[in-house]
């Protein structure tokens, strides 16, 4: 869900850049009303505070998606001695598989970890004893 926030929010926000041009061309050009000027600042405006809300929920999200994910791993590696499926990851943290794929890329870069490719899609990632207790 934090995905589509993201990208609403970039768009309202630059949505809010067209506005405030109108505001701005209409001002100096001096053929504008002011009045007109001032609902092209109000309505920028307007967009820029949903858009920064939209932001800030987005990166709210990701951070506790990210936090879900980073416990369940922690539960994975204690409770299979070190051994966590992709499938397994993405089921129990409820996310599509490519992320749990690419969530234990980045962490395999970081810690010791042996992969072993399975057969449809079972991907197994083996992580070393010292992280069994953390």
């Amino acid at each position: 869900m934090y995905r589509i926030k993201f990208i609403l929010g970039l768009v309202v926000t630059a949505c809010s850049v067209a506005y405030f041009a109108l505001g701005v061309v209409g001002w100096l050009s001096g053929q504008a009303q002011f009045l007109h000027i001032l609902a092209c600042f109000v309505i920028g405006s307007i967009h820029v505070a949903i858009g920064g809300w939209l932001l800030l929920s987005s990166l709210r999200g990701y951070r506790a998606e990210t936090k879900r994910v980073d416990a369940i791993m922690r539960h994975l590696i204690r409770t299979n001695a070190g051994r966590v499926v992709v499938t397994d990851l993405a089921r129990y943290a409820e996310i599509p598989v490519e992320d749990a794929r690419a969530y234990l890329e980045r962490r395999s870069q970081t810690d010791v970890v042996f992969f072993i490719e399975g057969r449809s899609g079972h991907d197994t990632f083996f992580f070393g004893q010292q992280y069994w207790n953390n």
